[in-house]
């Protein structure tokens, strides 16, 4: 996530402004594109040198570090080593110690000792300290109208990891966007909206959180690219931004990357569940993403629906990322007021995002990194009489 000195913005009254890259920054941008590609198989400390000096044309500094911050992620390197450093380091320093030789001399006996070259075993000592890893190309190639709005994309996601409170307000396709927000577990309320096709999604941000709030923040950060899905939408954040409490505010037609369509099951979680409960509980169908459901004055997004073939029993599965006691409590407290009793909601207890523990329920199921398809077949199978 990049630093907050990084960020490219202004400050006006209480508003922070992002300063994106437009069209007018594509010229600069194929230059540093055609300087990453001059360094293709040289060392990255050879490249991060040129790249620490001016380009040889007029580029915006700030917007300049972010491109190359944005571009070394996307550019990959390579180990040049026939044989491994470590094993390579721990020969060549053992023998020096041994024989208190001239570094020509351990070199070459190393070197024979262990069937290379002098000039391969000289490659090899430190190749794997990134500074000597060479240039790769990527697979793809960006052209600078790309690599602007990846960049864009950067600076939006650097403003929102700083965030403490998220509004979205989306239309058109909604429901993929609170589907990926769940799938990265995000504390979030879904609020319905006047109008078909909308609805809003209220998300904490990581600086109103506890523990864990690096990763949380890279989460919630990936909440932008999908809303290139909405026909439209309006995101408003209450960032800490230089050591102020700022409001930030993106919307459609913001020059911003647009992320992948969704896949079926974006989740391993859920795509194993699926098939283990599929296998352990035959006569229960098992039904993906069904119709949201009314509590109070939010929507709750299932992720599954189980109905039994036999007498029609129906339940209900919520699977929970990241938690804090008072955002189940609250999500339970909706449940009794909605006459929901056949909601199982299942909880990661590794992300919890607060000191404190979960409250007790015959409706919770705890799990780590997978989830017990037989825990959940034994707990719907205690109340056949569950409504639907």
């Amino acid at each position: 996530m990049l630093p907050e000195a990084l960020l490219p913005c202004s400050i006006h009254g209480n508003v922070v402004l992002p300063h994106f890259l437009g069209e007018h920054d594509h010229p600069w941008l194929r230059v540093l594109l055609e300087e990453y590609g001059r360094f293709v198989g040289r060392r990255q400390r050879e490249l991060d040198e040129r790249l620490r000096a001016p380009l040889p044309c007029a580029s915006p500094p700030a917007k300049r570090r972010i491109a190359i911050h944005v571009l070394a992620r996307h550019w990959g390197t390579r180990r040049i080593a026939t044989i491994p450093p470590r094993r390579v380091r721990a020969a060549v320093f053992g023998e020096a110690a041994r024989a208190y030789a001239e570094r020509a001399a351990v070199v070459a006996s190393v070197a024979g000792t262990l069937g290379v070259t002098v000039t391969e075993l000289t490659e090899a000592l430190f190749a794997d300290l990134p500074g000597e890893r060479l240039v790769a190309a990527p697979a793809e190639v960006l052209s600078p109208g790309e690599l602007a709005l990846r960049t864009n994309l950067a600076i939006g996601q650097g403003l929102l990891f700083r965030s403490t409170a998220v509004l979205i307000d989306m239309e058109g396709n909604a429901r993929a966007v609170v589907r990926h927000a769940k799938l990265r577990g995000l504390i979030c309320a879904i609020l319905p909206r006047e109008g078909e096709r909308r609805a809003a999604l209220e998300i904490s941000g990581p600086y109103a959180l506890f523990r864990r709030t690096l990763v949380y923040g890279r989460a919630l950060s990936e909440i932008l690219p999908p809303l290139a899905w909405c026909h439209r939408f309006r995101l408003q954040a209450d960032c800490a931004v230089r050591g102020q409490q700022l409001t930030l505010r993106l919307a459609s037609g913001d020059p911003i990357f647009p992320g992948k369509a969704p896949r079926l099951y974006d989740s391993k979680l859920e795509e194993r569940f699926a098939r283990d409960f599929g296998r352990v509980a035959p006569d229960w169908d098992v039904v993906r993403e069904p119709e949201p459901v009314q509590a109070g004055a939010t929507l709750i997004f299932p992720d599954f629906a189980l109905r039994h073939r036999g007498d029609g029993r129906r339940w209900l599965v919520e699977i929970v990322g990241f938690w804090t006691r008072d955002y189940v409590e609250r999500k339970l407290a909706l449940l009794r007021v909605a006459g929901l009793s056949n909601l199982v909601l299942c909880i990661d207890e590794s992300r919890n995002c607060a000191d404190t523990a979960l409250p007790s329920s015959s409706r919770i199921i705890l799990f780590r990194r997978r989830l017990d398809a037989t825990a959940v077949l034994r707990l719907i199978e205690q109340e056949p009489q569950a409504p639907g």
